[in-house]
C-alpha cells in the first residue's frame, strides 16, 4: 500500500468512527485527485490478469470506494449539523464544503421563512414570482438547442422546438435576440 492510500484510509476511518466532522490534512483533496488520476493511469497500463494488475485494480477500487464514502459521510454530517444548528469549526471544512454549507444554510433559511409565512397566514410567493425576482425568464424554444451553460453556471437543456423553460434572464435575452426562443408572457 502507498502512503496516499494510508492517508485516505486514516481519514476515512476517522470520519466513520466519530460523529463530528473531522479535519482533513491540508491539500488532501488535491493529493487525492492526483492519487486517483495516477491509479486510473496505472490500471490502464497493466495486464489485468497479472498479480501486479490485480493488486492495482483492487487498490483503485478500494480507494475510489473510500473516497466516495468519505465525502458522503462528510456531506451527511454537514447537513445534519446545519439542520440541528450545531456549529462546525471552519477549519474542519474544505473550501467546497464551506460553499456547500453556505448554500444549504441559505436554503434552510428560505424554508424557515416559508414555514413562518404559512404559520402567520401570509400568502407565500409562487415559484414563478421567485424565479422572476431571482432573474429568470420563461421562454418557448422555436428551434432545438443543445444543453447550455447558464450565467449561474448551471446546465439548462437540451431543448426541443416548442419546449418551455425558465432560464436566467441574460441567457434568455440572448436566445431571444438570436431568434432561438421567444419570451412567454405571464399574467401577474
Amino acid at each position: 500500500m502507498t502512503d496516499r492510500y494510508n492517508r485516505l484510509l486514516d481519514a476515512w476511518r476517522r470520519e466513520k468512527h466519530d460523529h463530528r466532522l473531522q479535519p482533513l490534512p491540508e491539500f488532501f483533496t488535491t493529493e487525492m485527485s492526483t492519487y486517483a488520476s495516477r491509479l486510473r493511469e496505472q490500471t490502464r497500463m497493466v495486464d489485468r490478469g497479472s498479480m501486479r494488475g490485480k493488486i492495482a485494480f483492487k487498490e483503485k477500487e478500494n480507494a475510489e470506494s473510500m473516497l466516495q464514502d468519505l465525502f458522503q459521510i462528510r456531506l451527511r454530517k454537514i447537513f445534519a449539523s446545519e439542520i440541528d444548528n450545531i456549529p462546525i469549526p471552519a477549519t474542519n471544512l474544505i473550501p467546497d464544503e464551506k460553499r456547500l454549507q453556505a448554500e444549504f444554510r441559505h436554503l434552510l433559511s428560505r424554508h424557515s421563512e416559508h414555514i413562518k409565512s404559512l404559520l402567520t397566514g401570509r400568502a407565500s410567493q409562487t415559484e414563478e414570482q421567485l424565479q422572476q425576482r431571482r432573474g429568470f425568464k420563461i421562454v418557448r424554444f422555436v428551434e432545438a438547442l443543445p444543453a447550455i451553460m447558464g450565467i449561474d453556471m448551471k446546465t439548462y437543456g437540451p431543448f426541443n422546438s416548442e419546449d418551455v423553460a425558465s432560464i436566467p434572464t441574460e441567457n434568455a435575452e440572448n436566445l431571444i435576440r438570436r431568434g432561438i426562443a421567444k419570451e412567454v408572457e405571464t399574467s401577474r
